[in-house]
C-alpha cells in the first residue's frame, strides 16, 4: 500500500450525509490524487471482515461540501483503480466516493483458510458499508462485474440499504471454463508462464477487441497486478455461482448497465436480470470505454 501521513481524529463529518463518522485512523494517501478531481483528499482505512480478511477502503472526499449522497463503488475481479481513472476524476468533483477493494485484490491481508466464495466476498461489501456508518436509503451502491455480483449476494443481508443500486456489466451466473480450473489451482506456481497464455486466449476467444478494445485493457491491467493465489482461489470458488435467486431481494431502484459490445460478459444474462428485478431498469452503454469514463460519472450524478 502507498505510504501516507496518519490522520488521527475522533470523528469527521461525512460530506455526503452530514453525519459524524468515527475514524480510528485514516491514512491520507496523496499517491492516489491523480485518480481524483483536483483538490480531492483521499484517505485509506483497513476493514476487518470476520477475522478472515482485512480489506482496503479508499475514501475520496471532494474539496467542496456538496451535500450529495455518497457513492460506494465496488470494482470487478482483481480490477485496478487505473481502470476507473476517468470515472473517479469526474465523480469526485461532486461526491464522496467510498472505493471498496474486495479480498481478491492484492491490497487485502488474508488469514489461513480465508474463503473466496461469493458469500465471503459479499461479506466484504457488508462490512465496508457497516464501517462507514451510512444512513439507510442515504447512499448509492454501484458495482462492476464481480463487484456487482457481490452486491447482489450481499443486498438481502444489508442492514442499511442504498437509495439506488447500479449494477454495471453484472455477472448473475459465472461461466468459467472447466478446463481452466486446474490451472487456477496452480496459479501461484505457474503464473508468470500462465499470464501471457491467459491474455492470448482471452484476446482471441473471449473478447471482441475490435468492438470493445477497452475491456481487454482492463483485463490486462488486472492480470498484470493480480495476486496469483487470491485470483486462482476466487476463480475456483465462484465458477458455479449463480445469483438468480438473489435478484428478488433487490427492492431499491436498480439500474442495470449493459455493454452489448462486450463479449466477456454475457449480454443475455444481463438483459434477463431486468425481468427479475421489480425495480430494475436496463441501460445499454455499448462498451467499457463509456462505462469507465466521465460519461458514467455524469450518469451516477444524475441519479444520486
Amino acid at each position: 500500500m502507498p505510504s501516507g501521513d496518519v490522520i488521527r481524529l475522533e470523528s469527521y463529518r461525512d460530506r455526503g450525509t452530514g453525519r459524524s463518522v468515527s475514524m480510528d485512523s485514516y491514512q491520507h494517501q496523496p499517491a492516489f490524487e491523480s485518480f481524483a478531481h483536483p483538490g480531492t483528499r483521499i484517505y485509506e482505512r483497513s476493514c476487518d471482515v470476520d477475522g478472515q480478511a482485512t480489506i482496503r477502503i479508499l475514501h475520496f472526499q471532494p474539496r467542496e461540501v456538496t451535500g450529495n449522497m455518497p457513492i460506494v463503488l465496488v470494482p470487478g475481479l482483481s480490477s485496478v483503480i487505473e481502470s476507473f481513472r476517468g470515472l473517479l476524476q469526474e465523480i469526485t468533483r461532486s461526491h464522496v466516493v467510498i472505493y471498496v477493494e474486495t479480498r481478491e485484490k492484492p491490497s487485502s491481508v488474508i488469514t489461513v483458510g480465508c474463503g473466496f466464495d461469493m458469500r465471503s466476498i459479499g461479506r466484504d461489501v457488508e462490512a465496508a458499508i457497516s464501517m462507514c456508518c451510512l444512513e439507510d436509503r442515504g447512499y448509492l451502491l454501484a458495482g462492476y462485474s464481480l463487484g456487482a455480483a457481490a452486491i447482489m449476494e450481499a443486498y438481502g443481508r444489508l442492514s442499511v440499504k442504498p437509495s439506488q443500486v447500479v449494477l454495471a456489466e453484472p455477472v448473475p451466473q459465472f461461466r468459467i471454463p472447466v478446463w481452466s480450473l486446474p490451472l487456477a489451482r496452480w496459479a501461484p506456481n505457474i503464473f508468470p508462464a500462465l499470464k501471457p497464455f491467459a491474455k492470448w486466449y482471452m484476446r482471441n476467444f473471449m473478447i471482441d477487441t475490435r468492438r470493445d478494445p477497452e475491456v481487454m485493457k482492463i483485463v490486462e491491467r488486472a492480470l498484470d497486478n493480480a495476486d496469483p493465489f487470491k485470483l486462482g482461489q476466487t476463480l475456483r470458488s465462484v465458477h458455479r455461482y449463480q445469483a438468480w435467486d438473489k435478484l428478488e431481494a433487490l427492492d431499491s431502484p436498480t439500474l442495470i448497465v449493459a455493454t452489448s459490445s462486450d463479449t466477456l460478459h454475457n449480454h443475455k444474462d444481463i438483459t434477463r436480470m431486468k425481468t427479475l428485478i421489480s425495480a430494475g431498469t436496463l441501460l445499454d452503454m455499448k462498451d467499457n470505454q463509456r462505462t469507465h469514463s466521465h460519461e458514467m460519472a455524469v450518469l451516477l450524478r444524475s441519479i444520486s
